[in-house]
Parts: C-alpha cells; structure tokens; sequence
C-alpha cells in the first residue's frame, strides 16, 4: 500500500473518530436542552412548596466545592431548597441530566424547571433565576 493511500485511510479514520465523539456530545446537549424543557413539567406536584419557585440543589457527600462555594452561596437566597443526593436519588438526577455537582435547578411556580446549572452558581445568578421562574 503507498503511502498515500496510508495517509487517505488514516484521515478518514480520523474523520470518523471525530464525528463519533461530535455526535456523542451533541447527544448530551440535547438530553440537558430537553431536561430544561420537559422534564420539569413532571415536578410540579412532587413538591410540598410548588407555590413559589424553588431550588433543587444536587450534591454528594464528598463534594468539596458543594461545601465550600454551593451551600455558603444557597445560604444567601431567600427562597425554599430541596438538597437533592445524586447518588442516593439517581433517577432525579437523571431527569436533568445531572452529572457533576454541584448543580442546581430552579423550579418555577408551574413545575418547570426554569434554569439548570452545571457546576456552581453564585447567588446573585441564583436570585435572578428565581425572579424569573416567579
């Protein structure tokens, strides 16, 4: 085989490595954009305080930064959080498409959920996501 031809097949193969793992993480997208959009509808009711937006806050034992950024920032907004384990409470974490902590998720007053976070979020963010589930 020339090396050409070596080099051509080489390429595709590459091309097909990079397509693979392109689709895998527009694959992930979509299941968070869906979270976003429908998966919430299914909270409302769940919750004792659906009457105003609230925050589902997930975390693990283990996290660090869930101790020593999330919470001090949780403590600073006045609104009802649900501490949510995502290992213990899998399928919910699930229905977001929750795979790191901390995350939050904020819940509007129709059980949607309005905003999902990835990582920390601050208060100030938190609070004009609530505003606007509200």
């Amino acid at each position: 085989m020339s090396f050409e031809v070596q080099a051509a097949a080489l390429g595709i193969t590459g091309a097909a490595v990079g397509l693979t793992a392109m689709a895998a993480r527009l694959t992930a997208w979509h299941a968070r954009r869906q979270a976003v959009g429908e998966v919430g509808t299914s909270m409302a009711g769940e919750q004792p305080f659906s009457e105003q937006p609230h925050i589902l806050y997930f975390t693990t034992e283990q996290c660090s930064t869930c101790r020593l950024m999330q919470e001090p920032a949780l403590d600073k907004v006045d609104a009802p959080i649900r501490r949510v384990d995502a290992i213990a409470e899998r399928e919910l974490a699930e229905r977001f498409a929750i795979f790191t902590v901390p995350s939050t998720v904020v819940i509007g007053t129709d059980g949607t959920a309005a905003s999902v976070n990835y990582g920390y979020a601050g208060p100030d963010k938190l609070r004009r996501q609530l505003a606007a589930a509200g």
